[in-house]
Parts: structure tokens; C-alpha cells; sequence
């Protein structure tokens, strides 16, 4: 459901650039997919923080990969909760990646 934003990243290097589009990918999703607006728009913001924090500055290979596990746990926490039908671990999986953005 997710993943394909992921892989993307993964296609184009994980580069600042890669992000960027994974971000205006995940926003332009939400008005056709509104029932997972809030899963992508958390998509939206953690690969922006990403964009925010490198452009225009060094990214060494540890950070790039540090970055890309944090971004490919987020979206695999997403993409599990959102492919069930529950709405309970749906509501979860929103706050465990919320709490964990707010807390770094």
C-alpha cells in the first residue's frame, strides 16, 4: 500500500531529491486516497523533515542509511496496520509513528 514510496526512495539513490518527491507523492495521494490521509500525510512530513534537514548540506552514507530504516520502519508500520481492516490497529500504528516523530 506504502511501499511503493519506499522503493521509489530506494530507485532514486536516496538522494535529498528522492525525499522531496516521496513527500509530494504522499500529499498528492491523499485526495484520491482519503481514507489514508493521515497515514500519508505522516509519510508526507517525515520525508520532508528529511528534505528540510539535508538540502543544501552534506549527507554522509551512515546518515542517508540511518534514514532511510527510519523512513522504511515508519511506512512498514504504516502499511501493515493500513492493510487489515481494523480501525483500532490502524488508530495505533497513526500514533506509534506520531509519537515517534514528535520524540526526535
Amino acid at each position: 500500500m506504502f511501499e511503493s514510496l519506499v522503493k521509489n526512495i530506494n530507485e532514486a539513490g536516496g538522494s535529498v531529491r528522492a525525499y522531496d518527491a516521496c513527500s509530494r507523492e504522499a500529499r498528492a495521494r491523499i485526495a484520491d486516497e482519503p481514507q489514508n490521509a493521515a497515514a500519508l500525510l505522516l509519510i508526507s512530513y517525515a520525508t520532508q523533515r528529511f528534505v528540510d534537514s539535508y538540502d543544501d548540506q552534506p549527507l554522509t552514507v551512515k546518515e542517508a542509511a540511518e534514514e532511510l530504516d527510519e523512513i522504511t520502519q515508519i511506512v512498514s508500520v504504516l502499511d501493515a496496520a493500513f492493510s487489515g481492516e481494523s480501525e483500532k490497529a490502524k488508530l495505533d500504528a497513526l500514533n506509534q509513528v506520531a509519537t515517534r516523530l514528535g520524540a526526535s
